[in-house]
């Protein structure tokens, strides 16, 4: 049976496409003119191993993918993408828009790796307490809080 909505598809992903988040493997990246007419020009579009849309990549998530895999696109390949819908400006008025994530890279047993331990701040010394900006206390510096417990007379 042929469908007429078969061939009402768009051959790229957008906002409606995704109900949530979406794990994506990149197979490849190419470089085509998307658009119409005057609004016609020539966008990087990423394809994926799990779906046969591509994704067009506007500033934003070229960056996000630039900065995550590098500027040359042939080392995005098997990369994995998070898409997600989120509401974006497009020309003064809010719209569904697609927005790219990269999901934390997985340690051996396949779970995420954890952040390593931020360092504890210093405990304050008997000679060193902390001010209520949390700053040190000591005769060479006064505290920020007598710079601000000025009282001014109107």
């Amino acid at each position: 049976m042929v469908l007429a909505s078969d061939y009402d598809k768009s051959k790229y992903l957008c906002a409606e496409d995704l109900k949530s988040e979406k794990k994506f493997r990149i197979k490849a990246v190419t470089a085509e003119a998307v658009g119409t007419g005057s609004e016609k020009e020539e966008k990087l579009v990423v394809w994926f191993t799990n779906d046969k849309r591509g994704l067009v990549l506007n500033k934003t998530n070229n960056r996000t993918l630039r900065g995550a895999f590098g500027d040359d696109v042939s080392g995005w390949k098997d990369k994995i993408i998070i898409l997600f819908s989120a509401p974006v400006d497009l020309r003064g008025k809010m719209v569904g828009g697609l927005r790219v994530r990269i999901p934390p890279p997985k340690g051996g047993n396949g779970q995420a790796v954890a952040a390593p331990p931020q360092p504890s701040p210093p405990t304050p010394s008997a000679q060193q307490q902390l001010d209520e900006f949390g700053q040190a206390q000591s005769p060479e510096k006064p505290s920020l809080s007598d710079d601000l417990d000025d009282e001014i007379g109107f």
